[in-house]
């Protein structure tokens, strides 16, 4: 009987080490749901001005036109 403490301490402690872990699983969770909303308003960004730029382009080279030589084009 003398073993009962013992199993209950490690029973407790074991239980708060569980609950641990899972509240650190559920904050690295959520930080990394933030990340990705803000890389996926980023890409979001991205293509819109890849977008942009790719009707200026069209509006300059005439479709089926050879890409201009890269030492002609402005940086």
């Amino acid at each position: 009987m003398t073993d009962t403490p013992t199993t209950d301490d490690r029973e407790r402690r074991l239980i708060d080490a569980v609950v641990s872990l899972a509240k650190t699983f559920r904050e690295e969770h959520d930080r990394l749901a933030q990340r990705l909303t803000q890389l996926e308003r980023e890409i979001d960004t991205l293509s819109v001005r890849l977008d942009a730029h790719e009707q200026a382009l069209a509006g300059i080279i005439a479709p089926g036109a050879p890409p201009p030589d890269p030492s002609r084009t402005r940086s």
